[in-house]
């Protein structure tokens, strides 16, 4: 009997850090650098951008999804180089990562980056 309960607490033990990670959120970086980043929140392309503000449609979703843009939000291309909010144009194909790696039940997700494909409207690699 002891050996049974140890064997449940050990089988536990292994599976509760993969839980862990599994929550976690890693920020894509510019030029690439630090860990593997978790899978873009969405990704699509900007429908309106206006000041704090972007509308993406977003792939395989009908209902376009907006998006809170502000000065903590971290903006690059896929490359890398650094842009600026003025950069964002219409058409532009982006993927976005929400402020914690996930869409918040109610209102509007904050982008906590926002990484445009190509400055032109071009799809991504």
């Amino acid at each position: 009997m002891r050996y049974g309960i140890l064997s449940i607490l050990t089988s536990a033990l292994l599976v509760l850090p993969g839980t862990v990670t599994a929550s976690h959120c890693t920020l894509p970086v510019p030029d690439g650098g630090g860990p593997e980043p978790s899978p873009p929140s969405v990704t699509g392309t900007l429908l309106t951008v206006a000041p704090g503000r972007v509308l993406v449609r977003v792939t395989g979703v009908k209902t376009p999804q907006p998006v809170a843009l502000t000065p903590s939000t971290e903006l690059f291309t896929v490359y890398g180089g650094g842009i600026g909010a003025r950069d964002l144009r219409v058409g532009q194909h982006a993927l976005i990562w929400f402020k914690g790696c996930i869409k918040p039940k109610q209102g509007v997700p904050t982008a906590a980056v926002l990484q445009v494909c190509s400055l032109a409207a071009e799809p991504c690699p």
